[in-house]
């Protein structure tokens, strides 16, 4: 089964909380206490020998492995593995903000989630302003995120038609294809690769279903028929002159306004038409004129293919990254005139700490002065004397 659309639910790993411990226990002071260890990320790899999904269609849950707590006397908790998804080259990513990435390189690596990062130990948190702290870091917590992988095939020539124009026959009598072929409409429901082989260069072709009328709008298989375009070098147009609904005029048009409606850049690319079935009629202008069923004509197909140096040409696709998508920030609420609450990643890192009261309650008052937050609350216009909320703990906002 073909799967070129796949939703995953994405959690990264969660870091290993620090220790709290002294060399010298009865006045507590030389602290030693080690760092957890950092959660695993959950990274995406491209793999050129990866065609669509299928290797993950059965699993819709990731993971990464939580980071190690660490123990008293400088022992730190272990680094978890890193969590590694391949997926074919030509893949876009979304988040529930819109388009992530396009990744169309081989071997290219992206980061969609960091994993927690593992609390300090009191050693580390040791400081002129705190040279013994009775304290310790709770690991990061795991970040989830719902993404979703949709594929665009990476290829040289699309061969684009009406249904049962012959697509899956050419493809067959030309490259290495087994596409299956038979003579009722909508024989092929998802895209057939194949290989040309007997040329200077070996090029990957692919046949589409067959286009209907509003397919740029999402009628039949529309959309996740075109998207298969922006990642190619060059359209076929299979026309069927023993259609008795459109003829060839009629089904050029139509394939030129879906394929351009749906995207613009397309009319870059070089199109070669031809038609189908010579065995029952030939043109005598510019058409390729083929039977499939006969293998007539498909040196002369190939010849064409040969003089267009497909190597030298481009794709109307291009590499994507949304530079924000791993922003950590923070959300403010304002329920009264003297009442807000923060919550986000960066609230998580003032507060994530355990040990003892006073030593907890004066860093998290350090760390929410030394980051952007009070300034923001300002912009807001919070007024002295309101009670600032984060996490579980509140306090009373002061100039």
């Amino acid at each position: 089964m073909f799967v070129d659309k796949i939703n995953l639910t994405l959690f990264s790993g969660s870091g290993g909380s620090g220790s709290i411990s002294y060399n010298s226990k009865s006045s507590k002071t030389s602290p030693n206490g080690a760092s957890g260890g950092d959660g695993g990320s959950i990274i995406v790899k491209t793999n050129k020998d990866l065609f669509d999904f299928s290797h993950i269609f059965s699993k819709s849950i990731f993971k990464a492995d939580n980071g190690g707590d660490a123990s008293k006397n400088l022992q730190s908790g272990k680094k978890a593995d890193d969590l590694i998804i391949e997926l074919p080259l030509g893949t876009s990513i979304f988040d529930q903000q819109g388009l992530v990435a396009v990744l169309l390189n081989e071997n290219q690596e992206l980061t969609l989630l960091n994993g927690g990062k593992g609390g300090l130990g009191n050693k580390d948190l040791k400081s002129a302003r705190n040279p013994n702290p009775g304290i310790a870091e709770q690991g990061q917590k795991r970040i989830k995120k719902e993404v979703t992988f949709e594929l665009s095939l990476i290829t040289d020539i699309a061969i684009l038609g009406l249904p049962n124009s012959g697509k899956s026959t050419l493809i067959k009598k030309i490259t290495n294809s087994n596409a299956k072929t038979d003579s009722y409409p909508f024989t092929t429901i998802s895209p057939n690769l194949g290989v040309i082989e007997n040329l200077e260069d070996n090029y990957i072709i692919c046949d589409l279903p067959g286009l209907i009328k509003g397919a740029s709008t999402g009628v039949g298989l529309g959309k996740s028929i075109l998207k298969h375009l922006i990642n190619t070098k060059v359209l076929i147009f299979l026309l069927d002159p023993s259609n008795i609904e459109l003829n060839i005029d009629e089904q050029i048009n139509l394939l030129q306004n879906e394929v351009y409606s749906y995207e613009e850049r397309l009319r870059q690319l070089p199109v070669l038409l031809v038609s189908n079935k010579s065995d029952l009629i030939k043109y005598d202008n510019d058409m390729i004129n083929i039977s499939a069923l006969e293998e007539e004509g498909i040196d002369i197909l190939l010849d064409k293919i040969r003089e267009l140096n497909i190597n030298t040409l481009k794709n109307v696709n291009k590499s994507f990254l949304r530079t924000d998508f791993m922003k950590n920030d923070f959300i403010i609420e304002n329920y009264s005139d003297d009442y807000w609450e923060v919550t986000g990643n960066d609230v998580d890192r003032i507060i994530n700490l355990t040990g003892s009261e006073i030593d907890v309650f004066n860093e998290i008052s350090h760390r929410f002065e030394n980051s952007g937050i009070p300034d923001e609350l300002k912009l807001l216009g919070v007024k002295k004397g309101s009670t600032i909320k984060l996490g579980k703990f509140e306090f009373i906002y002061e100039e």
